[in-house]
């Protein structure tokens, strides 16, 4: 989805500890320092493009909402 199956995988993760605790922040939400580094290295990765990000997103919305 994001050209890398290993961003592909840690962008998900992210997404599930985050929305599992959506207010917490990325530390407390990740759970541990070594899950916390790899979210803060996913973000600050110069190749990942946050429009890719989204669309890992809103395609399956898009996907949702054409069922309804």
């Amino acid at each position: 989805m994001l050209g890398d199956s290993r961003l592909t995988k840690r962008l998900f993760r992210l997404a599930d500890d985050l929305s599992s605790n959506p207010t917490a922040s990325i530390p407390i939400a990740c759970g541990g320092w070594g899950e916390t580094k790899a979210a803060y290295r996913l973000l600050d990765n110069e190749a990942l493009d946050w429009r890719a990000m989204l669309e890992a997103h809103r395609a399956p919305t898009i996907g949702r909402m054409v069922g309804l």
